[in-house]
């Protein structure tokens, strides 16, 4: 039992570490303390040229009127860290913590963008699975007055091998009153972290996706490979990605698939309290992963 306690608590340290590097939204939303991102990405597609774009999101406490009640803005509406599945658009939204476990989550939201009101409901459930095995679940039901209701459900499953990489399956479906049927993506990817005992590590993401929807015909609308390679810069707080992609795509279902190369350059801001890259310190408990088991 201390053994699979103690490579439970590893796997899930590393699992942190990944989502608080690399700014993982539904980790972010989830945090104790307020925090900031400030990104400028430039966007260069073979087929589109370069898009330049800055992006601000984050999420303050709001103490005085409760505990329980946080102030977002600039909250993706599917909470991914896919730029693909992103949506620009400004919203500032109310979260209150409903109810609390030691495994689950439950949240009431109310969002406001354009002039219009976003009410919704938000649970998240995660565990272990087995020896370095882990799952995250979230389901969204939305209300907004372009796509009236929907739901967002997101299932994460972990892996982690050696305290140093970690293969992410990632399956999404969004279905509502005026989505394309069911719109879904599922994306396998493996996070890797070098040079761990520096002041400042590089962390890798190599990924896959497909994504496609089912109405009014089923087909898939793109394939898409890459690479995340993502480093602090110069201060804690400063972030830079580069990401080159390949996708396979057509637009609509009476389109030619076509090849297009594409390349991001991202500078990210990112203040908080705490910085250190995730909140346990893996490097202990991988020491204390070494020290002798108790007695049964």
């Amino acid at each position: 039992d201390s053994g699979h306690t103690v490579v439970a608590d590893q796997a899930q340290a590393m699992v942190e570490w990944m989502d608080d590097f690399f700014g993982d939204p539904t980790y972010d939303l989830e945090k104790a303390e307020s925090y900031l991102r400030l990104e400028f990405e430039n966007d260069w597609e073979q087929n589109e040229g370069n898009d330049f774009g800055v992006r601000l999101r984050g999420k303050v406490q709001l103490p005085k009127i409760s505990q329980r009640v946080d102030l977002l803005f600039s909250e993706e509406d599917n909470a991914s860290a896919d730029r693909e599945d992103r949506e620009d658009i400004d919203n500032v939204s109310l979260q209150l913590r409903v109810r609390e476990g030691d495994s689950s989550r439950f949240d009431a939201t109310l969002g406001y963008s354009s002039g219009n009101l976003k009410p919704g409901v938000r649970y998240r459930n995660e565990g272990d699975i087995d020896f370095g095995r882990s799952y995250r679940y979230v389901q969204r039901l939305q209300y907004e007055d372009d796509e009236k209701f929907f739901t967002l459900g997101q299932v994460d499953l972990f892996q982690t091998f050696n305290n140093r990489d970690v293969l992410r399956w990632t399956n999404r479906v969004k279905y509502g009153e005026n989505t394309e049927g069911a719109e879904w993506r599922t994306r396998l990817s493996l996070f890797q972290r070098f040079a761990v005992d520096t002041k400042r590590p590089l962390a890798l993401n190599h990924f896959a996706s497909i994504r496609g929807e089912t109405r009014p015909k089923s087909f898939i609308k793109n394939y898409r490979l890459g690479t995340i390679w993502r480093r602090q810069v110069y201060r804690d707080f400063l972030f830079v990605e580069l990401e080159p992609g390949l996708n396979y795509r057509r637009a609509e279902y009476e389109d030619q698939r076509e090849l297009s190369w594409s390349f991001v350059i991202r500078l990210e801001i990112a203040l908080s309290r705490d910085l250190t890259r995730g909140k346990r310190d893996i490097s202990k408990e991988e020491d204390s992963a070494m020290e002798p088991l108790p007695d049964a």
